[in-house]
């Protein structure tokens, strides 16, 4: 098997590595045009906040809760499944960010790891500034 790495990013083409004295392979040139893609974007969510702006419920979309029975299946009155609300049963971490100011978009969010009512732990934020929520995978 060989990898391949850079010294830095743009730095020139990839170049193989060579463990333990093996022959290398070629370097596959589609590998060398390969773009990033973001990842753990955001997933805007459904949340019921208190007074305090801090959440009491939320509402997960279908493919993020598919692994459990947590969403009713559609009736004939609605055509895509919808979510019970979970009860948000702690708030265990509270913090701000508020970075790229000098941008045209500039980043105001407040963070929330919470414990629902299932015992699941999510991450999730509130946009200060268009007063959306968010759930933030992975964290």
């Amino acid at each position: 098997m060989v990898t391949h790495t850079r010294k830095t990013p743009g730095a020139g083409p990839l170049r193989p590595i060579n463990p333990r004295g093996k022959t290398p392979e070629p370097v596959n040139q589609s590998a060398q045009s390969l773009q990033f893609r973001p990842l753990n974007l955001p997933v805007p969510i459904e949340v019921a906040e208190d007074r305090a702006e801090r959440p009491v419920s939320v509402a997960l979309p279908p493919t993020i809760s598919n692994r459990s029975a947590r969403f009713r299946w559609p009736t004939q009155e609605s055509r895509s499944p919808t979510l019970a609300a979970l009860a948000v049963t702690s708030i265990n971490d509270i913090w701000q960010v508020d970075d790229e100011w000098w941008r045209e978009r500039p980043i105001s969010r407040r963070y929330y790891q919470i414990t629902t009512q299932d015992d699941c732990r999510l991450t999730i934020y509130r946009d200060q500034l268009n007063a959306q929520w968010y759930w933030q995978k992975g964290g």
